[in-house]
């Protein structure tokens, strides 16, 4: 809850709007799990675990206490190991690039909108129906002083950033001088209040009358601010190159408008937009990604009375994250050749490797720190990766592969292929952070560390629990969890 709390401070409202929903429902969760299951459990019994046959007496390590006993043997290995493979697979993340919204959605095959979209293509050639939008605003009427706009046109057209330029003069195909549209003006009044068919009398040739009425939808009912419809070289607006292209677009744009005389100018339109979506949430990643660590980090050194193990459990957060980042990188950018990569992606690890990395860091932590009480911590270890490895795998599968299946079932095009790097990243993300992170990298640097685990809570002076012992492999039944520590150990 904490973690979905952490999206307030952004500043993207599509982020900011899902903090508060989305921490309700993980306090819903919260309470139907104290309350609503333990009820059923106790009505049910054994019967609630039908058709596996439930007794009492020991539980039997398992597959993942087998694992827990060699890991502690060598965990120097395990540790060094696995930093280096995480490491190398976050360098990949280094290469990521944000991408548009997943390419233009095209009209299906047959209908009325792609017989439309057809006939706009071979009639309308010089128009879009998803232009960029170039605006400028100007201290006088544009029809007092025209040349600003012919200046302004002729900028743009000299930067090649654009493969057609519809403005005020040529907005319907037919193209007027300055002159012209200034003559038109005080002869015929604003373009906005013109008739679709010329009035008899008016002895305007056809052509100039449509091209000075068609300027209406380039010039505000003031004059002063005008704008042009751009298609641009980079390509659709839907595209990742047009987005990127934006600021080199701006920087025309303002170039124009100093060249001209305008007050101000800008960029609007869907590739803008994509930009600065992915701007501010590129961004806000940055200013929660710190919150969020910080607020999770006190709560885990409350839960283990320590300041020492949230340090190396954030820290393993983080790693997980820009490994699984890089994978989708690797995977989707330097392999698959695409442009870039949803800017979604990159927020939606954080929440979940965060905010589930952290869940599964307190669940192993807290029944490690429960064991060492009684046992000694490479037993403790051993014991509780045991009983918590089994739980941690299968909750990760099941959020792993639903994201999987997300991947496996996004179909073709660039907006499937933006789903699908979504599901592959999450996915994958999940699954290292399962399998990997919290079973084997986390419990080996608790036993390399020691007691420090636990520092300054008494336990990292022993004062609460045994001390480790040499022995990799746990307690055998006979052992009582009394018995006095050997000598070796107590000096350890």
């Amino acid at each position: 809850m904490l973690a979905l709390l952490t999206l307030l401070f952004a500043s993207f409202g599509f982020y900011k709007d899902l903090g508060v929903p989305l921490a309700v429902g993980m306090a819903v969760m919260l309470i139907l799990g104290l309350t609503l299951l333990p009820a059923l459990l106790a009505l049910l019994g054994t019967k609630a675990f039908w058709p596996a046959k439930i007794a009492s007496g020991q539980q039997r390590e398992g597959t993942w206490g087998r694992v827990a006993a060699r890991l502690v043997r060598r965990p120097g290995w395990t540790l060094g190991l696995g930093l280096v493979v995480f490491l190398a697979l976050a360098a990949g993340a280094f290469g990521y690039s944000s991408s548009g919204f997943g390419g233009a959605t095209n009209a299906p095959t047959g209908s009325d909108a792609a017989a439309g979209n057809a006939a706009l293509a071979k009639h309308f050639p010089q128009t879009t129906s998803n232009p960029s939008n170039l605006v400028f605003a100007y201290s006088s009427p544009v029809w007092e002083d025209p040349t600003e706009v012919s200046t302004a046109q002729a900028s743009l057209r000299a930067s090649g950033r654009f493969t057609a330029l519809a403005g005020p003069f040529n907005g319907s195909g037919s193209t007027l001088t300055p002159a012209q549209y200034s003559e038109l003006h005080a002869r015929l009044g604003p373009p906005n209040r013109l008739s679709i068919i010329e009035p008899a009398g008016l002895n305007v040739p056809a052509a100039t009358y449509g091209a000075y009425r068609a300027s209406a939808q380039f010039v505000s009912s003031d004059g002063r601010i005008i704008q042009f419809e751009a298609s641009l070289v980079s390509g659709s607006q839907q595209s990742t190159a047009a987005m990127k292209a934006t600021p080199t677009i701006r920087q025309v744009v303002t170039q124009a408008a100093q060249t001209s005389g305008a007050t101000s100018s800008g960029v609007a339109g869907q590739a803008a937009a994509s930009y600065d979506i992915s701007t501010t949430a590129n961004h806000d990643l940055k200013l929660i990604i710190p919150i969020a660590i910080v607020a999770i980090g006190i709560v885990l050194a409350l839960v283990l009375r320590s300041l020492v193990a949230p340090l190396y459990l954030i820290v393993s957060v983080v790693i997980s994250y820009l490994a699984a980042l890089g994978v989708a990188t690797i995977l989707f950018i330097d392999i698959a050749g695409e442009s870039g990569i949803s800017f979604f992606l990159p927020f939606l690890m954080f929440i979940f490797l965060l905010a589930l990395g952290e869940d599964y860091n307190i669940l192993v932590m807290t029944r490690i720190r429960e064991e060492a009480h009684t046992l000694p911590l490479r037993d403790a270890v051993v014991k509780a990766v045991a009983r918590t490895g089994t739980t941690i795998t299968s909750a990760g599968i099941i959020l792993g592969g639903t994201f999987a299946v997300l991947a496996a079932t996004a179909g073709s095009g660039a907006q499937s292929s933006q789903l699908r790097a979504i599901g592959v990243g999450l996915a994958v993300g999940i699954l290292m952070d399962t399998f990997l992170v919290r079973t084997l990298l986390v419990p080996a640097t608790v036993i390399i560390l020691g007691r420090w685990n636990w520092w300054p809570s008494a336990m990292s002076r022993g004062g609460e629990s045994r001390t480790p012992t040499e022995s990799a492999e746990p307690r055998r039944s006979g052992e009582g969890a009394s018995a006095a520590p050997r000598p070796s150990q107590a000096q350890s």
